[in-house]
């Protein structure tokens, strides 16, 4: 007998369709989630995603091949998530497991559909069916373990990283999908009594079927339809909260790799035009930011990875690089969101009902924070789906000194680098004595082509 099963096994037709209702309203609460922060990033300055494709075949193939590469060794390879041990590894078997559940899911849809339109195009059978079971039963296990560890992670509470109430909502109900996925199986076993190959290659599901094996077949079809849709409601409700919770960043962080420029924490040159067409130097209004950039505070997870490795926050200064992004995050969602206008010189104006928005400089980024960070690069080494911290820093740090708006060490800084060449405002003559001691190559002047050239 060729091994298979069939998709909606023991249940009958009129929860099938009710069903597919339910998954069509999860569908519509997932799409207009994204569509309700889509909304926000477009109120950033273009990145000119529509000239992407106003060109000839290949060059929108080579336009667009850096974001699929990307995509594919910082995406699906997991690259930048490397290097943070157990955790690291943790993250990539939950993500393979999720990846693999996902396509069988996909594919077993596929399937459903066409042998609705003629049995001969059903595939979900022979030896495709034996590889396909062995596979999902094997990397559910994967994911599941990685739910584990994360859950007992969040019980430790590293302080780097961020806690929020749905992350517990988001790794129970992943593990409450891949825990009654197997008991569905093992029941669905129960009652078809399949033998052979089309057994064993379920190894876990055969396993779990040995706990209901002295049921009635009566009674394992009965709690497999209620275990079926507990299963069902469990997936429906996390395709519905993708949008609203930590999960976000499935959707955030690819489309972040994607669009995010290759050259992180670069700082780009400014032209007269630019100044004098927007009226302003760097970042003074939210959606002074770009589109992408506005993207990348939404692909953030809060794993904590960029305060880690920032050797201002190490010191105590007055800088987190994650609680910069959640931040401009948070303003973004209270000045941007629906009821809000533009305003002039880039502010936003409240409906009359609206609550009032904190100013950007200020009330929700200091002065001190800016001009804590040391541009090291370190928080964008790290990230693992490319936020730039130290753009969004450098951009707002642009508009502070433009604007004239410095005080203490960052004003006497820049006073002394104009007037004597360095932060010290120490004489020319003056300016390397600290280094006398440690050995530490300095330029002098050639002396048969009175140039500079390197000592030490």
């Amino acid at each position: 007998m060729t091994p298979t099963r069939e998709t909606f096994g023991n249940i009958p037709h009129v929860s099938v369709v009710l069903f597919y209702w339910l998954t069509l309203l999860a569908i519509g609460i997932f799409a207009y989630g994204i569509w309700r922060r889509f909304r926000l990033w477009r109120r950033g300055i273009s990145i000119g995603l529509g000239q992407l494709f106003a060109r000839n075949f290949r060059q929108i193939v080579a336009r667009l091949n850096p974001g699929f590469h990307r995509l594919l060794k910082e995406g699906l390879g997991q690259s930048r998530v490397r290097g943070r041990g157990l955790a690291s590894w943790a993250h990539i078997g939950l993500f393979i497991g999720f990846m693999i559940l996902f396509l069988g899911t996909t594919l077993l849809e596929i399937d459903h559909l066409a042998a609705g339109i003629s049995s001969a195009l059903k595939f979900h059978k022979g030896a495709y069916y034996v590889i396909y079971e062995f596979l999902l039963d094997v990397f559910g296990v994967l994911f599941l373990a990685g739910c584990v560890y994360f859950l007992w992670r969040r019980t430790r509470r590293p302080a780097s990283l961020g806690n929020r109430p749905t992350d517990w909502y988001v790794l129970g109900s992943f593990l409450a999908i891949g825990i009654t996925g197997y008991l569905v199986e093992g029941l669905r076993i129960v009652w078809q009594h399949p033998v052979g190959i089309a057994a064993a290659c379920s190894p876990v599901g055969l396993l779990i079927s040995g706990w209901f094996s002295g049921l009635p077949d009566a009674a394992a079809r009965s709690v497999h339809r209620v275990l079926w849709w507990v299963h069902s409601v469990l997936v429906f409700g996390f395709i519905a909260s993708i949008p609203y919770t930590r999960l976000f960043h499935l959707i955030a962080g690819p489309l972040n790799l994607f669009f995010a420029p290759g050259d992180l924490g670069k700082l780009a040159a400014v032209s007269m035009e630019e100044v004098e067409k927007d009226e302003r130097i760097g970042v003074s209004a939210v959606e002074h930011f770009d589109q992408q950039q506005l993207l990348s505070l939404d692909a953030c997870m809060e794993c904590g990875r960029c305060e880690e490795a920032c050797p201002a926050f190490a010191t105590g200064k007055p800088l987190s690089p994650k609680k910069v992004v959640q931040d401009l995050k948070g303003l973004m969602t209270l000045s941007l969101g629906p009821g809000r206008s533009r305003g002039t010189a880039g502010s936003t104006a409240a409906a009359p009902s609206e609550p009032s928005v904190p100013a950007l400089h200020g009330d929700t980024i200091q002065l001190e924070t800016l001009w804590a960070c040391t541009t090291c690069s370190a928080c964008v080494r790290v990230c693992p789906v490319r936020v730039d911290p130290l753009t969004l820093i450098t951009d707002l740090r642009r508009n502070r000194v433009a604007e004239g708006a410095l005080s203490g060490t960052a004003a006497t800084s820049l006073r002394r680098m104009q007037s004597s060449g360095n932060l010290w405002g120490w004489p020319l003559v003056e300016r390397a004595n600290w280094a006398e001691g440690l050995d530490v190559p300095i330029a002098t002047e050639h002396p048969k082509f009175d140039v500079l050239y390197w000592v030490g």
